[in-house]
């Protein structure tokens, strides 16, 4: 099956989603936070990238930009969990800069493994964003963080 990198702050969640993934025949490797998620995915260069926006180090905002600038073709799946109008917020943000699909916390085993099974179909990854679009981004996710 796939090799799947899996970044989320809450060591809960990486769990589940490392079970669940594996019980479904794919690797999956696992990192605490945006940097270490990116040396995770140089080292490791896996067929499926699954992680948290909202997280202490780097945010999943610049590790899906910084992704998408490493390789262009790497599917990525968004997750975030935050308030319902933030997390709604977020996630269009992370679509439009980069992420393939997109995942609302809480979800079922079920959800997530139809997400994972519709990123990995994806035709290729998406393009990189246009400076202006990522500049927007930054202005909103930074008053989005703050609140």
């Amino acid at each position: 099956m796939s090799l799947i990198l899996v970044i989320d702050d809450d060591e809960s969640i990486r769990s589940v989603i490392k079970r669940v993934l594996e019980r479904e025949g794919h690797s999956v490797t696992c990192a605490a936070d945006g940097e270490q998620g990116l040396a995770a995915f140089r080292a490791a260069s896996p067929d499926l990238v699954i992680t948290d926006i909202i997280m202490p180090e780097k945010e999943g905002i610049w590790t899906i930009l910084q992704i998408r600038q490493a390789c262009a073709a790497t599917r990525i799946l968004a997750m975030s969990g935050g308030g319902s109008v933030i997390k709604d917020d977020v996630l269009h943000i992370a679509r439009q800069l980069g992420a393939n699909e997109t995942l609302a916390k809480p979800f079922s085993g079920k959800e997530l493994i139809e997400k994972v099974r519709t990123t990995l179909a994806a035709a290729g990854g998406a393009l990189i964003p246009k400076l202006p679009v990522c500049r927007q981004a930054s202005i909103v996710f930074r008053s989005i963080s703050a609140v």
